[in-house]
């Protein structure tokens, strides 16, 4: 097909204007595989829900929780979730966890406590700070209670580890082991994931 000679000169800018309004496609995010694990001491009926995003997990413990008189005053629990990251990239991000439950202690006296320990990150293809939440209460005392915590991490898996697991190690008690009546919950544990960018420290970056 022949154009005019103006033709063609009045094409390129349109063409160049056009190529500049392609958008720049996002870097690659972690989200959750969408499974997760929870020891015995967790109790029964824990379970899982991850949102439209894929980077907020809440997993429900309805039966995690420490009641005297009973026949422990004490008891621990672990919640592991997997998160897939994208592969020879690196990301780095806050990871944000909101743990929520349930104190009574009618006695004056009486005391519960929630020790959550560091995060265990497994495997860790890279580096990894941690804040850990705790929280300590005396009766008399009913109320629920919220304890935030989160890990920084910066990581650079390739396919062979790119499924990197979170592990959050909680434990619940109520002291003196003899009180008369006492309660302490951890019912429901959010982690946000949503907090990453692509980072330039293991890689050349192109952004």
């Amino acid at each position: 097909m022949f154009f005019p000679a103006t033709t063609i000169f009045l094409l390129v800018p349109v063409l160049a204007a056009a190529s500049s309004l392609i958008p720049r496609q996002p870097a690659p995010q972690a989200r959750f595989v969408g499974t997760f694990t929870a020891t015995s001491g967790c109790g029964a009926g824990a379970s899982l829900s991850i949102d439209a995003t894929g980077q907020v997990a809440t997993v429900l413990l309805p039966n995690y929780s420490v009641t005297l008189p009973g026949s422990s005053n004490e008891k621990r629990c672990s919640v592991t979730l997997p998160v897939l990251f994208p592969s020879n990239a690196c990301t780095s991000g806050t990871a944000r966890g909101t743990v929520t439950g349930q104190v009574r202690l009618p006695s004056a006296g009486v005391q519960a406590t929630f020790n959550g320990r560091a995060y265990a990150v497994s495997p860790s293809p890279g580096s990894v700070t941690d804040v850990s939440p705790d929280g300590s209460w005396t009766g008399p005392v009913d109320e629920r209670y919220t304890l935030s915590d989160e890990v920084g991490y910066t990581l650079r898996p390739d396919a062979n580890n790119n499924v990197v697991s979170f592990t959050l190690q909680g434990g619940l008690q109520v002291q003196p082991s003899n009180a008369p009546e006492g309660f302490i919950s951890n019912d429901r544990f959010v982690f946000d994931i949503a907090t990453q960018i692509p980072c330039c420290e293991y890689t050349t970056c192109t952004r």
